[in-house]
C-alpha cells in the first residue's frame, strides 16, 4: 500500500497533516507516493537537474517549463524500482513522472505519468501516441500499423506517452526496434495538472507553522524527560546535515549545557566545515572535532575499495576516532543525541528512539526525531531560519562522505563537479586496483566497486560481464582444516600474542598450538608468512584463529580492538598491526575481534569461511 501526503490546493503547497488540511484549505488533494514516502523540497539545482532530464528524454524545452515549473513549490520522494538515484517528481500535488539517472548514456532522463502524460497527449508536446486499441495491456508490443497518430522518437529506448482513441486510457511505452511500442504501464486517464498557482516554500511554512512547532515541543520534552533522568553530560552528533541541525537546535533549546561532536572523516563537503564552524558559533556550544586525519586513504591500500557490504571504512574513519575521543573527554559516559530518522532506510526504522550504544562506556543514544519526515525536518530548518549546509543546494539528498559507496553514480556525478579534487583521488586509487586485479572498465565506470558479493537487479541487467573480486585475506580447505592466505605478511609476534586469548600458546617447529577456551588447535604460518593452515575438530575455534591472522597481517589503526578491551588487556606497540595482550587481564571474551574490520569484514561475515 502506497504511502499519502496531503496537498493545500488554495495556496499549491503540502500540508504536514490531513486534520490541518481540512481546518486551513478550502480544497485539498491527497497524492499517494511510494514507500517509504520521504519527500524534500526540490531546490533550484534540483529543479534545473529534472528540466534537463525532461529535454533529454524528449528533447523539448516547453514541456520540461510545463511539468517543472517556476514559481511553484517541486518535491521529490527518493524511490527503488531504478538501477541508480529516482525520485518521483510531485507538481502541484500531482505525481507527473519519474526523473532517473541513465547509467548507461551517463545523464538523466525522465519517465511521465497520469497528469504529466495527459499534459504531453492534450498540448501534442514531447514523444506521444494515440493506439487504435481499447486498452494498454503491459509488456504488449504495438505495431506501428495500430498507431493512428502521433510524434514518435527516432532512437530506441526512449518513454513515448500513450493514449487509447476514445481517451479512456492512458500509459507510458518506450520505442522499440522497427517503430513498435512496448506498453510499460497504462492507468484509467487522469485530468490535466491544475491551473499554475505561484508558490514558495515560505506559503508551506506558514500553512504549517503550528504543526510544526507542536512537533517540536513534543521532542523538546522528550529530551528534557531523558536529560534529567540520566544526568550526564549531552553530546550533539552534528554532520553538518539537516537532521542532525534540527536536532542539535531542540536541544539548545531545552536550555541544558551542551557540546558538539563532529567526525571529520577527511571525506565530507568542504561546505561542512563552514557550517560546523557557523553552526557551533552560533549556539556558542564547545565543539569537539573526532578528526580521521588521512586514515581512508591509508585504510584503502589495506583492505581494498569499500561496498555497499563491505564497509570497513564506517569503523575506521567513523567509529574508531570518535570512541578515541569520547573516552578521553568522557570515560564515564555521556548522552548522545543523533539525528537518526526511520525513513532514512529500513535499519534506522527498527531503531528506538533511546538505546544504549555498543561502546564501551555504554553510552545512551536519544533520537528525538526518530519520527520525523524530511519535509517536517526542512520546515523546522526554514521556520526558524536555520544556516543549513550549503551543499544541499548543489542536489545532494544527504550528505556526509563524499565518496561513501552508498551513493549513486548520479550523486557521483555532482561530486566529481563541485570536488574534483577527492573524487579524482578515489578514481586514481580505483584504477591502481582494478589493474592489479585485472578487473574490466566496467569495475569502475557503472560503479561496480561499490559491492562486493552481488549487484542488484537492475545492474545485473544492464551489465554483461562477470568477474570476482579478490579479498586481501583469502580461504580454502576442507574437513578439520583451513587454509588463510593473505596479501601482507603476518606479525608472527602480535599473532602469536592474539592466540593467548584461546589458551595457552606452544611455538613447535614453526607451528602454534593452542588449548584452551575452545580446544585445541594447530596454527602453522607458511610461505613467508602469508599463509597459515589451520587444523582443529572445531570450527569455531578455525575462524577464530582466521580472524587473528587477517588482525596481524592488516591493521586500519582505528584502536577500536583497543578500547573495546573491558579489561584493558590489549596493548599497542608500534603502527600497524603491533599488540600485546597481558594474559592476566584477558578473560577470552573476544570482543576486540568483533570490534576489529580486519577480523569482521575479512573473515566473520565472509561465508566461504563460515562454511570451512
Amino acid at each position: 500500500m502506497p504511502s499519502v501526503i496531503y496537498w493545500c490546493d488554495d495556496l499549491n503547497v503540502p500540508v504536514l497533516s490531513k486534520d490541518l488540511g481540512a481546518r486551513r484549505c478550502s480544497s485539498m488533494s491527497i497524492v499517494s507516493i511510494t514507500k517509504p514516502g520521504d519527500v524534500r523540497p526540490a531546490f533550484p539545482a534540483d529543479v534545473e537537474i529534472t528540466r534537463r532530464a525532461v529535454i533529454n528524454e524528449f528533447g523539448n524545452e516547453e514541456l520540461a517549463k510545463l511539468l517543472i515549473p517556476d514559481n511553484e513549490v517541486i518535491l521529490l520522494n527518493k524511490i527503488p524500482g531504478y538501477a541508480d538515484q529516482a525520485d518521483e517528481v510531485i507538481t502541484r500535488g500531482r505525481v507527473i513522472g519519474h526523473r532517473f539517472y541513465d547509467i548507461g548514456r551517463r545523464m538523466w532522463r525522465f519517465r511521465p505519468l497520469y497528469e504529466g502524460v495527459t499534459e504531453m497527449i492534450n498540448r501534442g508536446l514531447g514523444y506521444w501516441a494515440i493506439i487504435r486499441l481499447n486498452k494498454l495491456p503491459g509488456r504488449y508490443d504495438v505495431h506501428k500499423e495500430l498507431i493512428t497518430r502521433g510524434n514518435l522518437p527516432s532512437e530506441r529506448y526512449v518513454h513515448v506517452a500513450v493514449s487509447t482513441e476514445d481517451g479512456r486510457y492512458h500509459g507510458i511505452a518506450k520505442s522499440m526496434r522497427g517503430s513498435r511500442l512496448r506498453i510499460i504501464k497504462s492507468w484509467l486517464a487522469k485530468g490535466p495538472l491544475p491551473s499554475p498557482k505561484p508558490s514558495t516554500l515560505k506559503d508551506f511554512i506558514e500553512l504549517n507553522r503550528d504543526y510544526i512547532e507542536h512537533k517540536a515541543e513534543k521532542a523538546m520534552e522528550f529530551l528534557r524527560k531523558v536529560f534529567s533522568e540520566y544526568k550526564k553530560p549531552v553530546v550533539v552528533s552534528y554532520s553538518g546535515g539537516k537532521d542532525s541541525l534540527v536536532t542539535l537546535d531542540l536541544v539548545s533549546k531545552t536550555g541544558v549545557k551542551f557540546y558538539v561532536l563532529f567526525n571529520d572523516t577527511g571525506l565530507e563537503p568542504l561546505e561542512s566545515f563552514d557550517n560546523v564552524r557557523e553552526v557551533t558559533k552560533l549556539y556558542n556550544a564547545e565543539l569537539i572535532i573526532a578528526s580521521a586525519e588521512d586514515m581512508y586513504w591509508k585504510a584503502i591500500r589495506e583492505f581494498g575499495p569499500p561496498a555497499r557490504d563491505y564497509r570497513w571504512c564506517c569503523k575506521v574513519i567513523k567509529l574508531g576516532p570518535i570512541t578515541d575521543e569520547m573516552l578521553r573527554r568522557f570515560p564515564m559516559g555521556f548522552i548522545s543525541v543523533v539525528g537518526q530518522r526511520a525513513l532514512e532506510s529500513f535499519q534506522r526504522a527498527r531503531l528506538p528512539r533511546i538505546s544504549v550504544s555498543k561502546w564501551v562506556t555504554r553510552d545512551i543514544v536519544v533520537a528525538p526525531i526518530q519520527d520525523w519526515t524530511a519535509l517536517e525536518v526542512w520546515g523546522y530548518i526554514l521556520l526558524r531560519n536555520l544556516p543549513y549546509n550549503k551543499a544541499y543546494e548543489y542536489g545532494f539528498d544527504r550528505l556526509g562522505c563524499v565518496i561513501c559507496p552508498a551513493n549513486e553514480l548520479g550523486e557521483f556525478e555532482i561530486v566529481r563537479e563541485k570536488y574534483p579534487g577527492i573524487y579524482t583521488r578515489l578514481i586514481k586509487v580505483l584504477r591502481e586496483f582494478s589493474i592489479s586485479q585485472e578487473l574490466p572498465s566496467e569495475f569502475i565506470d557503472y560503479g561496480l566497486w561499490r559491492w562486493r558479493r552481488s549487484w542488484p537487479g537492475d545492474i545485473r541487467s544492464r551489465v554483461r560481464v562477470s568477474f570476482r573480486v579478490k579479498y586481501p585475506v583469502r580461504f580454502s580447505g576442507d574437513g578439520e582444516s583451513l587454509i588463510v592466505d593473505v596479501n601482507k605478511p603476518i606479525n608472527l609476534d602480535t599473532f602469536m600474542e592474539f592466540l593467548k586469548m584461546l589458551g595457552t600458546v606452544e611455538s613447535v617447529n614453526g607451528s602454534y598450538i593452542v588449548r584452551g577456551k575452545f580446544g585445541e588447535a594447530e596454527a602453522k604460518v607458511e610461505q613467508g608468512n602469508n599463509k597459515v593452515v589451520i587444523s582443529s575438530v572445531n570450527k569455531e575455534l578455525r575462524v577464530h584463529i582466521a580472524g587473528f591472522a587477517a588482525r596481524a597481517s592488516i591493521c586500519g589503526e582505528c584502536n577500536l580492538c583497543i578500547n573495546w578491551c573491558p579489561t584493558k588487556a590489549l596493548r599497542r606497540i608500534g603502527s600497524g598491526p603491533s599488540f600485546i595482550v597481558d594474559e592476566n587481564r584477558c578473560i577470552n571474551c573476544l570482543l576486540c575481534s568483533k570490534a576489529c574490520p580486519s577480523a569482521q569484514y575479512l573473515v566473520y561475515r565472509r561465508s566461504e569461511v563460515r562454511g570451512a
